[in-house]
């Protein structure tokens, strides 16, 4: 039988996640008395280290803390799924324990949990903060758990320890599978790179070393004028418009996120007004985020991008697995949720691989929307997921990449003695 215990009542403020919240924790304490008659170990013990701001007080006339309120809602949505994990594990007979502390020290700077609190656990997830991780990270590992992190860390934070995983796909590996399938679709094409700079740089430093390293020795590309890199910034796509060629393929590509959509906007300004010339795009996952994004943009230039933390609506088991979400919680999972959940599942899975070997495991409750592809940083350091697919926007919809038709030969395009484009017969 699942048990979820040591969870402190929090006093909230006047919003839906102090409701969702509560409703968790009545429902952890209901299993409490069956905690107490359990004598056996429980299959997996998991300790989970989240912002809750237990000592925060809202006064009235003050303007409210918004981040930290922010937090809370954050720390609760991965509460619930990691219980909804162990509520679908349980469902399979499996006794799982938890335990939730708060990360956020005290007004005393006390913190709500030690080492002790931690002993004996299997795996511990989160703090979800900076500060709160630099803290604790070597405290959990010597206590021999698996520490995962649920948010996006620097290489840093993972050097020195392979017990750290954080379970955020790593943008790296996101603009590996960019620059593969560049290298091997558009080799004699037109390739215009728009390099945004400030944060993007490492992002970009990569995209060209992959790029560079997949193209054949032999291509005729290699030795041709068809790839440009245009010099941009956050706010402006620079010479982008003077680049786009006419006469040939152009594939745009960009790796800049939304911290860059003024460059973005303008992209996709250029691109329209060049209606007549083929035009395709790469760019970050993020696009798919923004709202001011023309349908008709993705439509004609092929938007492709890396997506990971998909949802298969189609797969029955997937909405079998959510309906124990709602009927749990009368609510559907948020991102956060569904992000620990997979996080929980894979790491119980990995612990009954550990102790039984390679077996058939297809039995089991599987992440909703992740895939998990680990791989370490560096040697004796932690690790990373670097599982990214393409998707392509074609027929008003996204598809996976590699289920759209490939592209046929670029026909140069004729104009008319005034100048105009002949359409081809």
């Amino acid at each position: 039988m699942g048990v979820i215990h040591n969870i402190k009542p929090i006093s909230f403020s006047k919003s839906f996640s102090a409701i969702v919240f509560m409703a968790a924790f009545i429902f952890s304490s209901s299993l409490q008395a069956q905690t107490d008659s359990l004598q056996a170990q429980p299959d997996f013990r998991a300790i989970s280290i989240l912002p809750f701001f237990t000592d925060l007080v809202e006064e009235e006339g003050v303007p409210p803390a918004r981040r930290e309120l922010r937090m809370r809602e954050i720390a609760v949505e991965n509460m619930l799924g990691i219980q909804w994990a162990a509520e679908r594990l349980r469902l399979e007979g499996y006794n799982i324990e938890l335990c939730f502390f708060d990360e956020v020290a005290d007004s005393l700077g006390h913190t709500h949990w030690d080492i002790e609190d931690i002993y004996e656990s299997d795996v511990v997830f989160g703090p979800l903060q900076l500060s709160p991780i630099s803290l604790s990270r070597r405290i959990i590992e010597r206590t021999g758990a698996e520490h995962i992190l649920l948010t996006p860390v620097p290489d840093e934070f993972l050097r020195g320890s392979d017990a750290i995983r954080t379970v955020i796909p790593s943008e790296i590996y996101a603009v590996d599978v960019m620059a593969r399938d560049i290298a091997l679709k558009h080799s004699q094409d037109h390739v215009i790179f728009v390099m945004a700079g400030g944060s993007n740089v490492e992002l970009e430093e990569r995209f060209l070393d992959v790029f560079n390293r997949e193209l054949q020795a032999d291509t005729v590309y290699a030795d041709s004028l068809a790839f440009d890199t245009v010099i941009a910034s956050r706010n402006s796509i620079g010479s982008l418009a003077e680049k786009i060629d006419f006469y040939k393929r152009n594939v745009v590509v960009s790796v800049a996120g939304r911290a860059s959509r003024s460059m973005l906007s303008n992209l996709q300004m250029a691109v329209q007004v060049n209606d007549s010339t083929e035009i395709f795009v790469y760019t970050h996952p993020e696009l798919q985020d923004l709202g001011f994004i023309d349908v008709k943009f993705l439509e004609r230039t092929r938007a492709t991008l890396p997506v990971s933390e998909v949802i298969n609506w189609s797969d029955s088991s997937t909405n079998a697995a959510i309906k124990v979400f709602r009927d749990k919680f009368n609510t559907h999972p948020s991102k956060y949720s569904i992000r620990s959940h997979d996080a929980f599942v894979d790491a119980f899975l990995r612990k009954m691989e550990r102790n039984l070997g390679q077996m058939d495991f297809s039995v089991l409750p599987t992440p909703i929307a992740t895939e998990y592809d680990w791989v370490a940083v560096d040697k004796f350091a932690g690790y990373v997921n670097k599982y990214w697919k393409l998707d392509t926007f074609y027929k008003r919809k996204w598809c996976n990449s590699d289920s759209v038709p490939t592209l046929h030969d670029f026909i140069e395009p004729q104009l008319d003695e005034e100048g105009f484009y002949i359409k081809p017969n």
